[in-house]
């Protein structure tokens, strides 16, 4: 524990940044020079085709392959803060709730569409997405907004998309970077990666494998140990690509994870926790996407067949709560609950779209998707307290389609405006057994339901300059309903689903003659039908659609590059979402849960020649998030736990030798420590900010 009790806490006078660059295959890296930070340049396939950022009438954020580099950062939780609108909650392996432009609830589907490739990766259930590493990736898309015609069901507060790097047809290359690091008042870990890309047949086949090995240091200490809550994850990635004419081509992406932690990040501020027990996480998925398109000229097609397999495992102990809340005496020594789901989907997907260079472009296609999650929840007290155990088992199926299309259309050079749509359709159904023994309780349940909606688009933009628009646009988005456990006659056996109309006006503007790219958004979005959580007892709560939200917000980064060696960026996220009415866990003018008003942030790469083939690699980036909140009110339980306000400083020195990098880092240099998950309900500690983290590591490219 040396080290923690004199944590100094630094508020430093710089912002922590957006790093937004260029998408650049992972091998062109070193060689990029075009679409740089600060240019409009930055070519992203937002809207299906490839476009340059200043010309999508969407409020983007590109992360590239080499700002993913500069930041050594290896998942999306680490630049949440340089992403305006977006935030995390995150409590350990599989856990992540994502969220962007205040769209959040703490359970249910998500409220934000998550993609690999051309493959949507969300569950039909309120498990955790499936856990993405930031592994040989060419760049990561974040679209702020609904985005209905495109990406439907889910995309409510928006879109991300992870592009995977895809493999070189021309010739063999990689890279392997090693790195160890050490937690202040914790332990050591390591990283290990590996990219190979193999041309099996020059310029018509070739193949790409990605491979990372990574311990994360542990440091919260438990009576039965110290520095307990390391993670392990281990993922391995091929792809293939197959280009037998010009005008066709067929990738194969194969992915695999395992991860896995002992103890969940809970612990008071010294980094101690009282936890008796271990509170495991594991998560373990394989994915494949199979994209072919054939370009016939004036239109191109697409296929996209995708399945995902998932499985999840995490266990708690709720023995605190029920003493606290229940008993109102230490009753019990502990109250252990397992969760246990097991999903797999399938999705197919066939779009058209036009590559005319004329006033006309269409994008139109159909999506079918099949998913089913199998979840085995238990939970037992000790000492054995009658009504405190029970077992809820059973699946629950997904069968979803969509036709959607997008058209826009060229009014003048400078004017265009697009129209699109997307009918969904879902159909529910859950078979679902709860059992509680002590009582001889035996209750199945099979309920079914449709949940279909139609979601509009529409957005006109004029160009300003040839690297300037201004845009207006309105969306709707659209997130299912479903099915409650019934243990009362007063708890409704579905509930409906959430609505949002978003409206935005914004502008991308380059500046100084293109050394700096400017992004302005302003929006307010209007949701109704918002899911509520409520207890319908001491262990099992209950859905139902309860009030309505609105509120504007801001989005703003700033990109430049103000010398050949000497880049900056930064940006400003605002969110005013509140609760227009008192529902069944929220009172009027209160915010959703964990949605901070503000976040900022900046960095600086400065990366200047030292020697005739030596260049110093030198990053600083600091970012602040708002204080946010998570609140429920309810006869059983009346709560609101706080996050804290908190900056973070990272640095990183490293040196370009051409093939070789070495390098050192320092993550959140001021070892500050502050709740980014505040105790709430069954659990009750908080998760603090990772500790000092220190490191040194290097890469090679070949």
């Amino acid at each position: 524990m040396t080290g923690r009790k004199n944590r100094a806490v630094m508020v430093a006078a710089l912002f922590a940044g957006t790093g937004l660059g260029h998408a650049v295959p992972a091998m062109a890296q070193d060689t990029q020079t075009a679409g740089e930070a600060g240019s409009p340049d930055i070519v992203v396939t937002a809207q299906r085709r490839e476009e340059r950022i200043v010309d999508v009438p969407i409020s983007i954020s590109a992360i590239g392959a080499r700002d993913i580099e500069r930041r050594g950062v290896t998942s999306l939780d680490s630049l949440q803060t340089s992403v305006p609108g977006l935030r995390l909650v995150d409590i350990g392996i599989g856990t992540q709730r994502i969220q962007l432009r205040g769209i959040s609830q703490f359970l249910g589907l998500p409220t934000v569409g998550n993609y690999i490739d051309e493959f949507s990766i969300n569950n039909f259930s309120a498990a955790g997405v499936s856990d993405i590493r930031l592994l040989d990736m060419e760049r990561v898309e974040v679209l702020r907004g609904p985005q209905p015609t495109l990406y439907g069901e889910g995309s409510m507060g928006g879109t991300i998309r992870y592009v995977t790097a895809s493999p070189d047809l021309a010739r063999i290359g990689g890279s392997a970077e090693a790195q160890i690091n050490t937690i202040d008042g914790g332990e050591a870990g390591y990283r290990a990666e590996a990219v190979l890309n193999l041309p099996l047949v020059e310029d018509k086949v070739g193949i790409r494998f990605a491979a990372a090995r990574e311990q994360v240091g542990g440091y919260v200490d438990v009576p039965a140990g110290n520095d307990v809550n390391d993670a392990r994850y281990t993922t391995l990635r091929g792809k293939l690509l197959v280009k037998p004419s010009d005008g066709f081509s067929l990738s194969l992406l194969i992915q695999h994870q395992v991860a896995s932690q002992m103890y969940k990040n809970y612990s008071e501020r010294d980094y101690d926790s009282d936890a008796l027990v271990a509170s495991p996480l594991r998560q373990s998925y394989t994915l494949g996407n199979l994209v072919a398109t054939y370009d016939f000229g004036a239109v191109t097609l697409l296929s996209s067949t995708g399945y995902l397999r998932n499985r999840s495992r995490s266990v708690d102990d709720s023995g605190e709560y029920y003493n606290t809340f229940v008993f109102g005496a230490p009753v019990l020594t502990s109250a252990i609950g397992e969760s246990v789901a097991r999903l797999s989907k399938f999705s197919q997907e066939v779009r058209l779209t036009t590559n005319a260079t004329g006033p006309f472009r269409l994008a139109t296609g159909v999506v079918y998707a099949r998913g089913r999650t199998d979840s085995d929840l238990s939970g037992g007290s000790d000492p054995a307290i009658p009504g405190l155990d029970y077992v809820i088992t059973g699946p629950q199926v997904s069968k979803s389609w969509a036709v959607y299309g997008d058209l826009s259309y060229d009014v003048t050079d400078a004017v265009k405006v697009e129209i699109g749509g997307r009918y969904f359709h879902d159909r529910r159904t859950s078979d679902t057994v709860l059992q509680i023994p002590s009582l001889g309780i035996t209750s199945p349940t099979v309920q079914s339901g449709s949940f279909n909606s139609f979601n509009p688009r529409a957005s006109i933009s004029i160009k300003t300059s040839a690297d300037g628009t201004i845009y207006a646009n309105a969306a709707k988005g659209f997130r299912s309903g479903g099915f409650n456990t019934v243990t009362s006659p007063l708890t409704p056996p579905t509930y409906g689903p959430e609505k949002l109309w978003s409206y935005e006006i914004g502008t991308k503007q380059a500046l100084f003659d293109r050394r700096m790219f400017l992004e302005i958004s302003v929006y307010y979005n209007d949701y109704k039908g918002v899911q509520a959580v409520f207890p319908q007892s001491a262990t099992i709560s209950a859905t139902t659609n309860s009030g309505k939200a609105s509120g504007p917000g801001v989005d703003v980064t700033l990109q430049g590059k103000l010398r050949s060696d000497l880049s900056v960026s930064a940006s400003v996220g605002y969110n005013h979402l509140r609760f227009d009415t008192t529902g069944i866990d929220r009172r009027k003018g209160e915010p959703l849960d964990m949605v901070p008003d503000w976040t900022w942030s900046a960095a600086i790469d400065y990366e200047p020649l030292i020697g005739s083939d030596t260049r110093l690699l030198a990053h600083l980036d600091y970012g602040y998030s708002d204080a946010a909140r998570i609140t429920l009110h309810s006869a059983v339980l009346d709560q609101v736990s706080f996050t804290q306000s908190r900056a973070i400083l990272n640095a990183r020195l490293g040196v370009d030798l051409g093939r070789l990098k070495p390098y050192v880092f320092a993550n959140n240099l001021t070892n500050t420590a502050r709740i980014v998950n505040p105790a709430f309900g069954a659990y009750f500690e908080p998760v603090y900010t990772r500790p000092r983290t220190i490191g040194a590591g290097v890469r090679v490219q070949f």
